[in-house]
């Protein structure tokens, strides 16, 4: 490798169009090579503009601990000798790895600190930091704080580094009004974002995924696309070695439950197993197999982020055998799941977490209750 500008200006072009594609090993493996490059050129800035980029590839490509060291590397340079906005933007991506890891406490002295930084540099840069305010809130189940923090974030965005995406922006904003249960603003931002036909490959399932969640908060309308969309997504997840998004095929999965599509669900369960490894995977399991024993004991598909209408007799006759394995497999997930929710009420500070398992723990025990009156009603 030539130890000049033009190569490292090379390698750089090379780890954006990885991460565009979505390959984020390879391009976190190319932001590698232009931090040494950078180093034995003594190019500091360049070197701390590649430190962030390979901490991000990193990050996307699963390597959280690896991101860490490389963006602490970033922010630990001195600052005569880097681009302020390369540092700072080094801070939201550790902000943003340490929502999913850190307790809230440690994450709202990131925010203090980012907001000091700001205002001793006297640049607009705030809007990343609004944004972190609401995917803090999001994830304390506090839906109306985040909404406005997302709000204000999408307000004060600015096209020029360091910034998040219009996309990443819509998405946020389209998931908080799900869970507000706001319909018709859900349609609305997920028509927005389907409108930026955003490229990257991280992005193009958050357009599908905004899509279901207005499919689902219209109360899964009797539009057949985003279903045909959810098989689509499914098939070529299954062809794919490594699918990237395990978000968008959770959601997916929900969508043809709703449905009542339980083959191509059966299918891709069994050609690639989804293990209960996170609290929304562990939930997302559980509520799979809520909607077959709904399904089993002749009950209509129910929404369980929505809620379940009321039920005091069965439709059909179960077969109890049927029923009983899939309750029990429920049942496994939900206490997983209540396993996950209990470490993150602790380390974020909030109920939201154990009062969802424990309401659909509720729902369950209602499952069997029905189901084992239904079955002493009609003894074999």
């Amino acid at each position: 490798m030539t130890l000049d500008r033009p190569t490292l200006a090379r390698l750089r072009e090379q780890a954006g169009q990885a991460r565009q594609a979505g390959h984020y090993a390879q391009a976190a493996h190319l932001e590698r090579q232009a931090v040494e490059l950078a180093e034995t050129l003594g190019l500091a800035g360049e070197r701390v503009r590649a430190l962030l980029w390979q901490g991000y590839s990193l990050r996307q490509a699963g390597e959280d601990d690896l991101a860490l060291a490389a963006l602490l590397q970033a922010i630990n340079e001195p600052t005569l000798t880097v681009d302020p906005a390369d540092r700072f933007g080094a801070l939201i991506a550790i902000l943003h790895i340490s929502l999913e890891r850190k307790p809230v406490r440690f994450c709202r002295a990131l925010l203090e600190q980012g907001r000091r930084e700001l205002a001793e540099a006297r640049q607009p840069w705030s809007a990343p930091l609004d944004f972190l305010e609401g995917e803090l809130a999001y994830r304390q189940g506090e839906f109306a704080a985040a909404w406005n923090w997302h709000e204000r974030a999408w307000a004060g965005r600015r096209d020029a580094h360091p910034r998040l995406t219009p996309a990443t922006h819509l998405w946020a904003l389209c998931r908080t009004a799900f869970r507000r249960r706001e319909p018709a603003e859900v349609e609305r931002l997920a028509h927005h974002l389907q409108e930026l036909r955003p490229n990257a490959a991280l992005e193009r399932p958050l357009v599908l995924r905004a899509r279901w969640l207005a499919w689902r908060a219209q109360g899964a309308a009797a539009d057949p696309t985003p279903v045909e969309q959810a098989r689509t997504l499914l098939t070529r997840a299954t062809a794919e070695r490594e699918p990237r998004d395990f978000g968008a095929r959770l959601e997916a999965l929900r969508v043809l439950a709703l449905a009542g599509d339980w083959d191509p669900i059966t299918a891709d369960l069994r050609q690639k197993p989804l293990h209960p490894a996170t609290f929304e995977t562990a939930l997302g399991l559980g509520d799979l197999a809520l909607g077959r024993a709904r399904a089993a004991l002749g009950l209509p598909a129910v929404d369980d982020d929505y809620g379940e209408p009321a039920v005091d007799a069965l439709p059909v006759a179960p077969n109890s055998d049927r029923v009983a394995a899939v309750l029990d497999e429920a049942e496994q997930d939900y206490r997983e799941a209540a396993r996950f929710a209990e470490e993150q009420d602790q380390r974020l500070q909030t109920r939201w977490y154990g009062d969802t398992v424990r309401e659909r723990q509720a729902r369950l025990n209602r499952l069997h209750s029905l189901a084992d009156s239904r079955e002493s009603e009609n003894p074999s």
